[in-house]
């Protein structure tokens, strides 16, 4: 079997051709930093027809560590469009999309620590994680893979650079991914709340932690009626999942959202659990008031009160911006001291929340006020998610796979402290076979918009996707140690991969480059 080396920061495809002279041989070349990972993809042009026995070895030395996947094919039904949701119309988007729907892209990375690789063409993914106290310097070895009858080997010059990419207890960049549980459930079939369910649970956050995804979101308190009428609130299952969360390594826990809008124009914000109550009237605020007050209680039996935010509102909009004020008053009086942080398309809330979570593209829709609030010390994250479409950076099926992890090269720009996406793991239907969210009323999420995370074998897998939202993590960590000392430096890097979100350069050899000048700047 010939097989050919590729890069983590290139789509392959199942019809991708492998051009290589020598049979069962091929090298690549890697630079990380100490304490960070660097993965590359190994494409051969064999298929295996059953299930076959896995081996491998790996002999680089320095303790470095190389963990295998097995890559299998995820299908875009439909492309991006151009300014929104879905289309089949490739001749609308052909500027910016890699390939027309449908079709199938590796990303779905499969674990591969018990042994056995599934039917289907020879398509891998390692990852190499290198231990802080690794010695800087060159390092070269083998990486050596059995397949049933089949074997191959790539020959691996690894060079460790002195930069050092802190652990997630001490990191300067956070991100959250919202995590559903009931899509946990739904997917493996078995009940929420149950050993196995709760199991399956820790088994997705410890992949969040890994991703360097260290706050979660935790699902909101339950209404509870007598005679229709709201009388209590149960946070039972909320505080089960925030205290397996601290326990497991998150350094915070959001109270999930109380209120939205019914339209984007609406002046007000309706509670969720009755959509006609207004938040601010009387019978809104008995409600909130009520609401507030028990989720404290729990956070404060919890001792969580240094580890804990609220949520309030997703996305509330310039109209609505007064009573989210309103609703931000209300929170603070019965959740005395607590942090506020939500995802906002306005300007207009000064005070009403501690953490700005800005869309990317309304943050540059209003730059200048944003910058301003920036100057004032307000901090802002920044988040994307199923609209727009089009060419802004996003993590997507059918975007450049660099388009998912730029967004944290323009954080060090934009002075951004975090990173946010709505989908960590929502899907309509078996992700290897439908990447399109359905958002209803016809409506569908670009491919792949929803999740970053494949519901496996009793267990998640990543998806390529996911293993770059790490590698950008940890591109932050190291343009922000470099902006310490030279920031002009940092920006100038940053400047030649991304300009703005619709603007950057997705050349995976290009990126090589200058992320090696940025592990470089930082070892001299």
């Amino acid at each position: 079997m010939r097989i050919q080396t590729f890069c983590e920061n290139t789509w392959l495809y199942p019809d991708t051709p492998v051009h290589a002279a020598t049979v069962g041989r091929a090298t690549i070349d890697l630079d990380a930093a100490r304490g960070g990972t660097v993965g590359f993809q190994v494409l051969g042009d064999g298929h295996f027809a059953s299930e076959l026995p896995f081996g491998l070895t790996f002999g680089v030395g320095g303790g470095v560590v190389c963990v295998p996947y097995q890559l299998l094919a995820a299908p875009v039904e439909e492309n991006s469009g151009a300014q929104f949701h879905t289309t089949l119309d490739y001749d609308s988007v052909a500027h910016f999309v890699t390939r027309r729907a449908p079709f199938e892209v590796y990303d779905a990375t499969r674990d591969l620590d018990r042994g056995v690789v599934y039917p289907g063409r020879a398509a891998f993914y390692f990852l190499v994680r290198v231990p802080a106290d690794a010695t800087p310097g060159d390092y070269a070895g083998e990486l050596s893979v059995t397949a049933g009858d089949e074997c191959f080997a790539v020959a691996v010059r690894l060079t460790i650079h002195r930069a050092q990419v802190p652990p997630l207890a001490q990191a300067s960049f956070s991100m959250v991914n919202w995590l559903f549980p009931h899509h946990i459930a739904a997917q493996h079939q078995v009940e929420e709340g149950s050993d196995t369910h709760g199991r399956l649970l820790r088994a997705y956050m410890a992949q969040q932690l890994d991703m360097r995804s260290d706050h979660l979101m935790l699902p909101s308190g339950t209404p509870i009626r007598q005679d229709g009428k709201v009388v209590d609130f149960d946070f039972t299952t909320a505080l089960q999942v925030g205290n397996m969360a601290l326990a497991a390594g998150y350094r915070y826990v959001y109270g999930g959202f109380v209120a939205r809008f019914a339209d984007w124009q609406d002046a007000d914000q309706y509670l969720l659990w009755d959509r006609q109550v207004a938040v601010t009237s009387e019978e809104g605020y008995r409600q909130l008031r009520l609401y507030f007050r028990r989720a404290w209680e729990g956070v404060q039996r919890g001792a969580w009160q240094e580890r804990y935010m609220q949520c309030l509102v997703d996305e509330p909009q310039f109209p609505n911006s007064m009573s989210y004020r309103a609703l931000g008053a209300i929170c603070r009086k019965w959740m005395p001291g607590v942090v506020i942080h939500d995802p906002v398309e306005s300007t207009d809330l000064e005070g009403a929340l501690d953490v700005w979570c800005v869309k990317q593209a309304v943050y540059e829709q209003h730059l200048a006020r944003f910058q301003r609030l920036q100057a004032l010390g307000e901090p802002l994250w920044v988040y994307t998610c199923g609209f727009p479409a089009g060419q802004t950076m996003n993590r997507v099926l059918d975007l450049p796979l660099l388009a998912g992890r730029l967004p944290m090269w323009l954080c060090l720009k934009y002075d951004f402290k975090g990173f946010l996406h709505w989908g960590y793991n929502a899907y309509t239907g078996d992700p290897l076979k439908t990447t399109c969210f359905d958002a209803g009323s016809g409506r569908k999420l670009p491919p792949g918009n929803g999740f970053v995370v494949y519901p496996g074998d009793g267990r998640p897998w990543y998806s390529l996707r996911g293993h770059l939202q790490r590698a950008g993590a940890e591109d932050f960590e190291l343009l922000a140690q470099l902006a310490a000392q030279d920031r002009p430096a940092a920006l100038a890097l940053v400047g030649r991969v991304c300009q703005t979100f619709d603007q950057y350069d997705a050349d995976p050899a290009h990126f090589a480059v200058v992320r090696r000048q940025l592990l470089q700047a930082l070892s001299r």
